[in-house]
């Protein structure tokens, strides 16, 4: 039974406990026992033992608020490092991530920062931060300071301006060489955040190295089969979106997927990747993709208690169905994450309009698409981050091509191109450029009467020539493909239409652009 306090109750308990000067006495158990409660409950988060846990923390998360604000106010670094480290996992399960990035920032603020150069290299950090309670002493003190630090990085998207500075890229320098591939800290939350800092300074090779020595440390250290299980997720999520590197996507989801069970960690399951299973067989592995992710409903539902499920897993759900055919139910549960977390900072919302305003071009309803993008750019900071302002431009250019604006949709590719070809938009999509020109050969095959149809199968050449070994493209992608070529064959004849595809895949990326 839990009992509530009225108001003005609690104003005389509170002023009857001044009176007896027992308040900081009070305040520090208050803060001991529930920093206990939430580094207790921690690693129940990764077990059978999930959905306790969750209402723990649900049930007790406003003590929780209190006890942080108290080790705030007391400037006690270590009591705040371990109850904030407690809750990393919680707050990302939960999608609290302003909550996360404001509780990192006020904790940061009570101790040195770790990252500052010249730069101390990490040494092994076998046990978590949080294994014992405080005080903590040498370097596991200084891992914790890099946790929360790390913790804090992971909600960048939510403060993107504060993060393109000079003085935060090198920050992110100094953090991408505080560690060395293999580091045991570095498997388990929220060291793993270090990949963010590599990603985002652009080292791809580097990074694929580090998935790798992480996995090769959970799979020689006995006890980190969770770490494992999610190496092995972040290889195959990897591994599915740039088919430039070697691997074998679907073996680690399906590794992976099996520890999480075999753990009995609903939430691990539930994020198996469903692009790691596309293949040849693309619309078989679509339907096992929304068997699973359904399942991951089901799992997230029992993991969230009763509130609603992770709208992450509804916006690939959905994307899912409408790949595979299922238009309606696709756009009904794309409406919904919307609606339900539409006044949010959701990590789901961008991919969400995304998938949404794809949809609706596609099936006639460009104002509408168009709405959702202009959405995206002014609810979130996320849409101004290089990359993703790249993805948008390249959205808004193919809703031009499909209401016949077709100087808009060059004018437009053309500048998604350009931020398309920075550095770290090419680190994290590598083959958005060659993506693109199918976009801007739909508009070639269509502007000035015709005119610019040989520089349009030159394009779809070029395409066709640039693409990776096992790329399966999206409906979107066919769809604009294949008008692009029925245009462009109906103005040039089948010959002449071959004569210039073929002399587009001849073409380095470079020159295909130039044709734009």
């Amino acid at each position: 039974m839990r009992y509530r306090l009225l108001e003005t109750v609690a104003e005389y308990a509170a002023e009857r406990l001044d009176e007896s000067g027992q308040r900081a006495q009070a305040e520090r158990a208050h803060l001991t026992y529930f920093r206990e409660l939430a580094r207790t409950t921690d690693p129940l988060l990764r077990g059978p033992g999930q959905l306790t846990a969750i209402r723990r923390l649900e049930r007790e998360y406003e003590n929780l608020r209190t006890a942080l604000r108290h080790a705030v106010a007391l400037r006690d670094e270590q009591e705040a490092l371990c109850l904030a480290l407690s809750l990393v996992w919680y707050w990302q399960m939960r999608d609290l991530r302003i909550e996360a990035r404001n509780w990192c920032r006020e904790v940061m603020a009570l101790g040195p920062d770790p990252f500052t150069e010249p730069v101390r290299r990490a040494a092994p950090v076998w046990q978590r931060c949080t294994d014992a309670p405080p005080p903590m002493t040498g370097e596991v003190l200084q891992e914790a300071r890099r946790g929360i630090h790390l913790a804090h990085l992971a909600c960048m998207d939510t403060e993107l301006d504060a993060w393109q500075s000079p003085r935060s890229q090198q920050k992110l320098r100094a953090i991408s060489l505080t560690y060395e591939p293999g580091l045991p800290q570095n498997c388990r939350l929220p060291g793993l955040l270090w990949f963010f800092a590599v990603m985002l300074t652009g080292d791809m090779e580097r990074l694929r190295v580090i998935i790798d020595e992480s996995i090769r440390t959970c799979q020689e250290t006995p006890g980190f089969d969770w770490e494992l299980a999610a190496g092995l997720q972040m290889r195959a999520n990897f591994l599915a979106n740039r088919t430039d590197w070697a691997g074998d996507a679907a073996r680690d989801a399906d590794e992976s997927l099996e520890i999480y069970q075999r753990l009995g960690d609903a939430w691990g399951t539930a994020d198996r990747p469903l692009r790691a299973r596309r293949g040849p067989r693309t619309q078989g592995r679509l339907r096992e993709g929304r068997r699973r992710l359904r399942g991951g409903h089901r799992a997230r539902r029992t993991a969230r208690s009763p509130r609603p499920r992770r709208p992450s897993v509804s916006a690939r759900l959905a994307s899912a169905l409408l790949e595979a055919g299922e238009g309606e139910r696709g756009e009904r549960l794309l409406r919904e994450v919307i609606a339900h977390h539409e006044d949010s900072h959701s990590e789901a919302m961008p991919a969400a309009r995304l998938f949404l305003a794809g949809w609706l071009g596609m099936t006639g309803r460009a104002p509408e698409a168009r709405e959702q993008l202009r959405r995206l750019r002014q609810d979130f900071r996320i849409a101004h981050f290089i990359v993703f302002d790249a993805f948008i431009l390249g959205a808004e250019a193919w809703l031009d091509a499909t209401e016949g604006r077709y100087e808009e949709c060059l004018d437009r590719i053309r500048k998604a191109m350009e931020r398309a070809a920075d550095p770290l938009t090419e680190a994290i999509a590598p083959h958005m450029r060659s993506g693109y020109l199918i976009i801007g050969a739909s508009a070639l095959a269509a502007l000035d009467g015709g005119r610019r149809a040989v520089d349009a199968a030159r394009c779809l050449g070029a395409f066709d020539a640039l693409l990776p070994s096992g790329h399966v493209a999206q409906r979107q992608e066919r769809q604009t493909r294949e008008w692009a070529e029925r245009q462009a064959r109906a103005l040039l004849g089948d010959q002449a239409y071959e004569t210039a595809y073929a002399e587009g895949g001849g073409l380095s990326l470079e020159e295909a652009t130039a044709l734009l």
